[in-house]
């Protein structure tokens, strides 16, 4: 893993959980408050809603990062290995042009007068501090597709983490053996124990 590729996946990790993260934070203090002494802060809702967003357009890079995303891969597993690696070209090309067009279009409604002079209800934020989360998200993706592309017209693993899940991904990142239990033994043994 290059050290931009392990520098972005750290950005992306953090600003994905961290916003969500805070915002279930500001929803519990939110309710506790309103339960507990009554009082009701306005911007909260507004400020959850938010992060949602930018947890959500930066989670979807993690998304492609993992090789998460639904798609249809029919005309790959039907093809041989040639085929499928043109196949895997394709969809990684058109996936890049995609994302390069909706992101390029992005950055310039950011730039709009309306996002620029508009301020939100509760926060008093500019609207485009808001909207930033779709042209970074896309961008960020960009670059992973990019990445993608670059993998599979060269015949290499498309993805960065190989064919894993992302479960064992971050399992792998974390030191935690998913085919041991908590107790250190192989769950193939115990289920096969427990089947007899």
């Amino acid at each position: 893993m290059s050290r931009l590729d392990r520098a972005l996946t750290v950005v992306e990790n953090v600003v994905a959980a961290g916003a969500l993260a805070l915002a279930v934070l500001i929803a519990i203090v939110s309710v506790l408050l309103r339960a507990v002494f009554g009082v009701f802060l306005s911007w909260t809702e507004e400020a959850i809603v938010y992060l949602i967003i930018y947890s959500t357009f930066i989670g979807a890079v993690i998304t492609l990062r993992h090789n998460e995303h639904v798609n249809v891969d029919l005309m790959a597993l039907l093809a041989g290995r040639r085929g499928r690696r043109i196949v895997h070209t394709i969809g990684a090309f058109v996936t890049v042009v995609y994302l390069g067009a909706i992101g390029y279009f992005s950055w310039l409604l950011l730039l709009e007068p309306f996002s620029t002079a508009t301020v939100t209800p509760s926060l008093k934020l500019p609207l485009w501090v808001l909207e930033l989360s779709v042209p970074i998200g896309l961008t960020l993706m960009f670059i992973r597709g990019v990445e993608i592309l670059y993998r599979v017209a060269r015949g290499q693993v498309a993805f960065s983490e190989g064919e894993k899940s992302a479960l064992q991904h971050e399992a792998e990142q974390a030191g935690v053996d998913l085919e041991r239990g908590p107790d250190g033994e192989s769950r193939d043994n115990g289920e096969k124990e427990g089947g007899r």
